[in-house]
């Protein structure tokens, strides 16, 4: 996906609004705690609100009980140890991802609004901003999939092994760094890594959980 990461600002901006996207807050309420949330950024007030519309109009995010109640029943270490962040549960962590998105989303209408032609109306910039805008929000919904897709195989995978997993990557000249790195290490489900599931690091991550390899932790 072609969001740019964020800056320590950014981050703790990005925490605070995966946290209210979590909350399950009212629409109203939601609202203005997101425009709270936005303020340090210093956008302009069309951007954040086109942001916080599009953030209303995505779709929901899933509750992916299924692993936490697999993890119960047969890890070696309890769902409770899950924490919020990209290190942490699969919902959360998708909270965090929406909240990035949105982000980095809001400061492209910024620039669409800064960069207007003298007499285009704030508006008008937003609208063709949002037009422009479908290309991310594919990538993001895509990603998105992806996600799901690799938290799934390791619930199957850990209703085979439990909470210690192996993680195995396709090694070739497409193979990134991390995923390298990854090969051939174990991580567990209720604290992952920081890369994140196999299968889920990157658009087209072709790795994939295997029974534990007995080896060190990915951190």
């Amino acid at each position: 996906m072609n969001d740019q990461q964020p800056t320590r600002r950014d981050q703790r901006v990005v925490e605070t609004i995966a946290a209210v996207l979590s909350a399950g807050l009212s629409a109203a309420a939601a609202t203005a705690t997101l425009r709270k949330a936005l303020a340090p950024l210093r956008l302009a007030g069309a951007a954040v609100r086109a942001a916080i519309d599009l953030g209303r109009r995505l779709p929901a995010i899933a509750s992916h009980r299924t692993l936490r109640s697999r993890l119960r029943a047969g890890s070696q270490r309890r769902s409770d140890a899950m924490r919020a962040g990209p290190a942490g549960s699969a919902r959360l962590t998708a909270y965090w991802y929406r909240a990035r998105y949105l982000v980095n989303a809001a400061r492209r209408f910024h620039a669409a609004v800064k960069a207007r032609a003298r007499r285009e109306s704030e508006a008008d910039a937003i609208r063709k901003a949002m037009r422009a805008e479908r290309r991310y929000l594919s990538q993001h919904l895509a990603a998105q999939r992806n996600r799901v897709a690799a938290r799934r195989e390791v619930e199957r995978m850990v209703a085979i092994h439990g909470d210690r997993l192996g993680w195995f990557a396709v090694r070739d000249g497409a193979t990134t760094s991390d995923c390298s790195h990854a090969h051939g290490r174990d991580f567990l489900v209720s604290w992952p890594p920081s890369i994140g599931f196999p299968g889920a690091v990157h658009p087209r991550c072709r790795c994939r959980p295997v029974a534990p390899w007995g080896a060190p932790l990915l951190s």
